[in-house]
């Protein structure tokens, strides 16, 4: 049973794609998708019942156009424009379909019932109120023409023939339906353990942010109190003002990975965009985080580069808020030896690599590191800080500017971190 929902799994992945996730977008394509196979398979019973050239010519290059329009909206776009041109087409391929196939004599009448259920679970409430005034005004045409000009519309050789063509049409209007509600189910499923699984993450994320954030203040609070202490040496005092400096900057940190969360999720994050130099901004963070590591850590923090210069069109702080999010899970979870910057361009992408001799990650946990408030200790020796959301943006920054993002590692021997932006 397992092994049979990986594999179905792996095909509504390949079905909708990464990139689509909204369901009503889901339910176009699965809908075109499920049109075009039908249209194929019900060419095979015209071809049997003779129904004529012109229907089995109809459903033949139906299947095809329909097959054409998913593969438009499944790799290069989906959105309401799309939506809204797909359910007119619809509507014009149902006209012409009921024309050819008999009218209301026809199989055909049933599809505008379930075309119309399509319409309540795609579209708000805007758009569905003008398809619906033109689904409406669309059936009445095709009711005054019939009326009217009943001779236009072929008539069936026999009635054995009607009985037939109604039957296997009423078959395909059941296959339609089941495919429309098998993806509808199965949205709802994913959606509901996606749902159920974010709100256990969120749990876990506020009561790991509490001490998150009890920690630095309790550092700040406590190092303010005994520097006005006067029976303390100053150059104890020197250190305090650096504890009270390096929780602060956390604190601020820690506050504003938050905000940009809250932003992401409700569309609300801008990307200011100007050439940057990435030589001098990797070699800057490399000496900021080797003056920041702990006396404890034998760690060096060093720049692998074999460019003088690499300019880049993109968001200077975000691209050093990506930098800094790797460079400080790297600093954390290596207690020996080095972690290596670079980047290289090549193939259209500018290739940035964060390279570490620390813990290492189980593959069964590469796959879930980079979503939301996702927190790994895979030594439990050691208490490291962390919020769980420093890969979650460090994804979503790369992806608006048009890279991705990936790991590669081996428990015991260190992580690669990449991520790509385009030329």
């Amino acid at each position: 049973m397992k092994k049979f929902k990986i594999y179905l799994k792996h095909i509504w992945s390949l079905t909708y794609g990464s990139n689509i996730t909204r369901f009503e977008d889901k339910t176009i394509l699965i809908t075109v998708l499920s049109t075009s196979i039908l249209l194929f398979i019900a060419t095979i019973p015209n071809i049997i019942f003779g129904l004529g050239a012109a229907i089995i010519l109809f459903t033949g290059f139906g299947s095809l156009f329909f097959f054409c329009l998913y593969l438009f909206g499944r790799f290069i776009t989906v959105g309401s424009t799309y939506n809204r041109i797909i359910s007119i087409l619809f509507i014009v391929y149902l006209d012409l379909l009921w024309f050819l196939n008999f009218g209301s004599h026809g199989p055909v009448m049933p599809y505008f019932v379930v075309f119309y259920a399509f319409l309540i679970l795609v579209f708000e409430r805007k758009y569905f109120i003008m398809l619906s005034v033109i689904l409406c005004l669309n059936l009445i045409g095709l009711y005054l023409f019939e009326r009217h000009f009943s001779n236009e519309i072929a008539k069936y050789a026999n009635d054995s023939m009607r009985l037939d063509d109604n039957f296997i049409g009423m078959f395909f209007g059941l296959l339609l339906i089941s495919f429309f509600m098998g993806a509808l189910k199965n949205n709802y499923l994913f959606e509901f353990e996606r749902a159920k699984r974010a709100d256990q993450l969120k749990s876990a994320f506020l009561a790991n942010m509490s001490h998150e954030i009890r920690t630095p203040l309790n550092a700040i609070v406590g190092f303010s109190s005994l520097i006005s202490d006067p029976d303390i040496p100053q150059s104890e005092k020197v250190d305090f003002e650096g504890q009270i400096q390096r929780n602060s900057d956390y604190l601020l940190s820690l506050i504003e990975d938050i905000i940009d969360v809250s932003k992401i999720e409700s569309n609300q994050l801008t990307v200011k965009y100007e050439e940057v130099d990435a030589i001098p901004l990797i070699n800057q963070l490399v000496q900021t985080f080797n003056l920041v590591i702990l006396p404890a850590k034998d760690v060096e923090v060093v720049a692998n580069l074999h460019e003088s210069k690499l300019i880049i069109y993109v968001d200077r702080v975000r691209l050093e808020q990506i930098l800094r999010n790797l460079l400080s899970n790297a600093v954390k979870f290596t207690e020996l030896g080095s972690i290596e910057v670079s980047c290289v361009k090549e193939h259209g992408f500018f290739t940035f690599g964060v390279k570490d001799t620390g813990l290492g990650i189980h593959p069964e946990q590469q796959g879930i590191i980079f979503d939301r408030f996702i927190k790994l200790d895979n030594n439990k020796q050691y208490l490291h800080r962390g919020t769980g959301i420093g890969l979650f943006l460090s994804k979503q920054l790369v992806e608006m500017f048009g890279g991705k993002i990936w790991v590669e590692s081996e428990v015991g021997k260190g992580s690669n971190f990449y991520f790509t932006i385009p030329v």
